[in-house]
């Protein structure tokens, strides 16, 4: 059973790794890389999504803001297992500006 966790939770740090992963998703995607890569990717973001929306519905203290701690902790390891030193960061980059100018053309349309 999970205990209590006091500690506020991290929204905006689990929305930014959120964040994050979906644009190394776009650029390994774009890179053509194997479908495990992607599927790992997939997995992490939706234990984030998970846990911000335990976060979201649960109340400071309780078992399920506990939860919601302990999945973003998990994915926030795996995450880590998944990206290093030799991950670059043009390509990620990249991603996340096209994805930005194709909403920013759809946008004046």
């Amino acid at each position: 059973m999970l205990g209590r966790r006091e500690d506020p939770f991290p929204y905006e740090a689990v929305r930014d790794l959120l964040g994050l992963v979906r644009t190394l998703h776009r650029a390994a995607r774009a890179a053509r890389a194997p479908a495990l890569e992607l599927e790992r990717l997939e997995a992490v973001g939706r234990e984030l999504r998970a846990a911000l929306e335990l976060a979201t519905t649960s109340e400071p203290g309780t078992v399920g803001m506990r939860a919601a701690w302990t999945r973003a902790e998990d994915a926030s390891r795996k995450l880590g297992t998944l990206v290093d030193a030799f991950t670059r960061a043009e390509p990620v980059v990249r991603a996340a500006r096209d994805a930005v100018l194709r909403a920013s053309r759809t946008r004046r349309r």
